[in-house]
């Protein structure tokens, strides 16, 4: 397996729907939180995070959708939306504990146990955050982002 158009083109794409993706997120929530005057530092890191986490939510998301590649539009579609999703909320997460940790590190708690629950509070703060008043928007980027995975995602032949 070398290095054809076609892996050329993917990989362009992929670049691509990242960037158009995390440009997005935190274009709409900017959009959203620039309306209600909400300007305090915790805001607008986790705007700068949940744009970061899209783009990386996207490259994981069309990484694995070739685990569905060989199968109809409508699993590859429900594969790349779940797995998108999960790897948002995940990466966002990820993102605020690693800047929570990088900017006050006195302030933390570095065992395991600590690392553990320090994880899941950002976490479900960054889902919470995500289902505050931008929600519908939200909704509707995940499933472009489901069917732009199902369209123009990898594709194979079925083997018989």
């Amino acid at each position: 397996m070398g290095i054809t158009i076609n892996t050329i083109v993917g990989f362009v794409l992929a670049l691509l729907f990242a960037a158009v993706m995390g440009i997005s997120m935190q274009g709409i929530l900017i959009g959203d939180y620039l309306q209600s005057q909400i300007d305090n530092q915790t805001v607008l890191i986790t705007l700068r995070t949940a744009g970061f986490a899209g783009a990386l939510a996207a490259l994981l998301a069309w990484w694995a959708q070739r685990f569905a590649a060989s199968r109809g539009p409508v699993v590859r579609f429900l594969f790349g939306l779940v797995i998108f999703v999960l790897a948002y909320f995940s990466f966002g997460g990820l993102l605020r504990l690693i800047y929570s940790h990088v900017t006050y590190p006195s302030q933390q708690d570095w065992s395991l146990s600590g690392l553990y629950f320090a994880s899941i509070n950002d976490f479900y703060s960054f889902v919470l955050f995500m289902l505050g008043p931008s929600l519908p928007a939200l909704i509707g980027l995940i499933v472009a982002a489901g069917l732009y995975l199902a369209l123009f995602g990898p594709v194979e032949r079925r083997r018989a």
